[in-house]
């Protein structure tokens, strides 16, 4: 093969041009899974990230570690998702499928409410009127659409909100949530609306990206099951006598009149559970949120849903609330997982581990969790709210509450879903060419006591800038910020000559150090922390 790959879009284009042999299926699963270890390792730039001559801009925006892009060159460096830290706190609800906005002082019909987002109420319509509180929980009720709500940029205001239900197939619009009415119907092609998918909370949103509607809605595939399980899944219903496992479609509009058949964008593979040639592990509720903290950045938290069968478990399963003779077994636990993108279609699931694992047995959280539409951004701090739900089989280990659900709070750092690690004691990395526009150069950063961080800023070539190779900077140890400023030369910090200018970082990280997140500041190289963190408003839900 006497071709020259840079990027895996070049990959993909070539075995388009090729022979059958090339094409066949086996084949194609054996490129699929080369090209993401190859892209997430930073050996190939992924597709639609062409690695072209020109530098990478990130001007003055925050920059996260989901994927490759900033691992041109590495060595015993690897990225990391971050386990949250429970709270453990306790709200009792009655509905899985929960949205959290903060109050805009315009929507104002919530279901709960709060103040600091830890303590929830329900509201007087006298406070839901004044909005008298900071944040609100919104669900489904008889008299609101089913799915979730996002403000149109592009709406007049008395249809500011919308929801864009694919359990009903329509859209629904508001001005602030008192009254609904329906602006579409059968938006979704028929193929892929209830009953064949979307029985879940789905999510859309406007993506400034693409310029256009974007749905994340649950999809079921189909898998015809192996001989000796066929008699057994002839109870499916609606999927002709096959097993289904749930994943995520996605589809756009441009009108939020007809939707796209779209792709899917998850879904369990090879590597996911597997018993006796049936697969019984999936995904839904594709909770996507377009992180607005840095730049290209999108990020998932899908229910993993483990389907009990009689075959691999060896016990009765006849006492499941929804065990049935006539059809399929519909029961099994289920946890929060992540997956992050640069581009909302390619998704990476890492080393495939649990972001939020299920509790010990007898509490609260021990059978079934379902995250909670939305994400607070509060100072240093992101909050993720799920539902500990008593069904599948796991009824809530409360007595008097068994069949209801219990709202509660993950925390994680901010920008810290993921983390730049290296090997005991030494690892780096070195960017591609980019160019900022900033003055200086801040760190989200985690050293405890051993670690120690440096930073080198380099030409095109490769070569050490004078004044700021790694010999120069300024170790960090004991930081644990957010925003720690890299100072070269036992001080200086001031960047505001290389502002514009193509060049490369080169990132030492030693004994256990972790790197978040890096961006370029345009203000002034000594602002606080207190002041930035002034600066920055919440996203909004």
């Amino acid at each position: 093969m006497q071709n020259s790959f840079h990027n895996a879009q070049q990959i993909v284009d070539y075995i388009d041009r090729s022979g059958d042999a090339m094409n066949s299926r086996i084949f194609q699963q054996f490129v699929f899974f080369l090209l993401r270890g190859l892209v997430f390792a930073g050996l190939l730039a992924p597709i639609g990230e062409s690695a072209s001559s020109q530098p990478l801009e990130i001007g003055t925006q925050n920059q996260i570690f989901i994927n490759g892009r900033f691992l041109a060159q590495q060595d015993h460096v690897r990225i990391v998702v971050q386990p949250p830290r429970k709270t453990g706190e306790m709200q009792f609800v009655t509905a899985p499928y929960l949205q959290v906005m903060e109050n805009d002082g315009v929507f104002k019909y919530f279901s709960l409410v709060s103040n600091d987002g830890s303590k929830w109420e329900k509201p007087t319509q006298k406070r839901l009127d004044e909005g008298e509180f900071r944040y609100g929980i919104y669900w489904s009720m008889p008299e609101r659409p089913f799915g979730v709500v996002f403000k149109d940029p592009h709406a007049p205001r008395e249809e500011r909100y919308k929801v864009v239900s694919g359990f009903q197939n329509r859209v629904f619009a508001t001005a602030d949530g008192s009254e609904w009415k329906t602006l579409q119907l059968n938006i979704f092609p028929q193929q892929i609306s209830f009953p064949r998918g979307m029985d879940s909370q789905n999510v859309v949103f406007f993506d400034d990206k693409y310029g256009c509607y974007v749905a994340y809605v649950r999809a079921n595939m189909q898998h015809e099951p192996p001989p000796q399980y066929r008699e057994y899944f002839k109870n499916s219903r609606f999927h002709n006598g096959n097993n289904h496992l749930r994943c995520v479609r996605r589809c756009t509009s441009q009108d939020l009149v007809t939707f796209t058949e779209g792709e899917i964008v998850l879904a369990p593979d090879a590597h996911d559970p597997i018993m006796d040639g049936v697969g019984v592990g999936d995904f839904y509720m594709p909770q996507v949120i377009k992180y607005p903290h840095a730049q290209d950045a999108y990020v998932m938290f899908p229910n993993r849903y483990l389907h009990y069968q009689q075959w691999y478990l060896g016990e009765d399963l006849r006492h499941l609330p929804t065990a049935k003779p006539d059809e399929v077994l519909n029961d099994g636990p289920i946890d929060i997982g992540f997956a992050a993108s640069r581009d909302g279609i390619q998704w990476e699931r890492y080393a495939r581990k649990p972001l939020i694992p299920l509790g010990r047995k007898g509490q609260f959280d021990w059978g079934g969790l379902y995250p909670v539409r939305g994400l607070i951004v509060k100072g240093d701090e992101m909050w993720l709210y799920y539902v500990a739900f008593g069904d599948h089989g796991m009824p809530l280990p409360i007595e008097g509450h068994e069949s209801e659900g219990v709202l509660s709070r993950a925390i994680f750092r901010k920008d810290g879903f993921t983390a730049l690690e290296a090997d005991y004691p030494r690892g780096e990395f070195t960017t591609p060419v980019l160019r900022f526009e900033g003055h200086s150069l801040h760190l989200n950063v985690e050293t405890s006591a051993l670690g120690l961080i440096r930073v080198e800023i380099q030409d095109e070539e490769g070569e050490p800038l004078p004044g700021f190779a790694l010999e120069d900077c300024d170790r960090m140890h004991s930081t644990n910020r957010t925003d720690a400023l890299v100072k070269w030369r036992k001080g200086q910090s001031d960047l505001s000559s290389l502002a514009g200018k193509p060049l490369r970082l080169r990132f030492e990280l030693m004994y256990g150090a972790k790197l978040y997140a890096f961006r370029a500041q345009a203000d002034s190289p000594e602002v606080s922390s207190t002041n930035l963190s002034a600066q920055e408003s919440p996203p909004e839900s």
